[in-house]
C-alpha cells in the first residue's frame, strides 16, 4: 500500500501526544490502471482542502504528483522554479499563449499580496500545437524576445525572472 490511515491521536499535553496505532491495514490511496490505460486515483482524505487552508508543501507536493501520474503525458506544460506561480495556456490558430502570475509572498495563503517578490530563474516547457512551430516566443510585459528550442513537439525557454505577472506569446 502507498499509503494506510494512520487514526488521530491526542496532541495535548504533550507528554501523551504519540500515535496509538502507528500502522494499520486501513488504504488512504489507491491507484490503479484501468485495462483500458485509463489510471485511477483515490485519496481516502481531504488533503486538497487542507492545503488549501494550511498550504503545507507535503500536501501539495502529495496533490501535484498524483494529478501528473493520473495524467500521464498530456500536460502541455511545465514550469520549473522556485516561487509560487499561478499558469494559464491558452491556444489560438497559429501561436499559444500562457500567462503567469507570481503569486509568491509574505502572506501566501491569505490575500491581498501586499509585496511583490521577483522569482526566476524559471525553465518553462510548452507542448506545442500542430500548427504552431515554437520557433520564437515574445514576452509581452517585459517586451524582449525570448530564445526557444523547440524540439520533439515541445519549445523551451527560461525566463530569468518574474516579478508580478508575464504573457509569453509562442509562435
Amino acid at each position: 500500500m502507498l499509503l494506510t490511515y494512520v487514526p488521530p491521536f491526542p496532541i495535548y499535553p504533550p507528554e501523551t501526544a504519540w500515535m496509538r496505532a502507528p500502522r494499520t491495514d486501513i488504504p488512504g490511496l489507491i491507484v490503479r490502471t484501468t485495462p483500458g490505460g485509463n489510471r485511477i486515483t483515490f485519496l481516502a482524505a481531504d488533503l486538497d482542502r487542507r492545503f488549501g487552508r494550511d498550504n503545507l508543501p507535503d500536501h501539495g507536493d502529495l496533490l501535484a504528483n498524483l494529478v501528473r501520474w493520473a495524467a500521464g503525458d498530456t500536460v502541455p506544460l511545465s514550469v520549473k522554479g522556485r516561487g509560487f506561480i499561478d499558469c494559464h495556456l491558452y491556444r489560438q490558430p497559429g501561436r499559444m499563449i500562457l500567462h503567469l502570475v507570481n503569486l509568491t509572498n509574505a502572506g501566501t495563503a491569505r490575500a491581498p499580496v501586499h509585496e511583490l517578490i521577483p522569482v526566476g530563474p524559471l525553465d518553462v516547457r510548452v507542448k506545442l500545437e500542430a500548427d504552431v512551430p515554437g520557433r520564437g516566443a515574445k514576452r509581452l510585459v517585459a517586451r524582449n524576445e525570448v530564445r526557444t528550442e523547440p524540439a520533439d513537439g515541445w519549445a523551451s525557454f527560461e525566463l530569468p525572472t518574474l516579478l508580478d505577472h508575464e504573457v509569453v506569446v509562442i509562435t
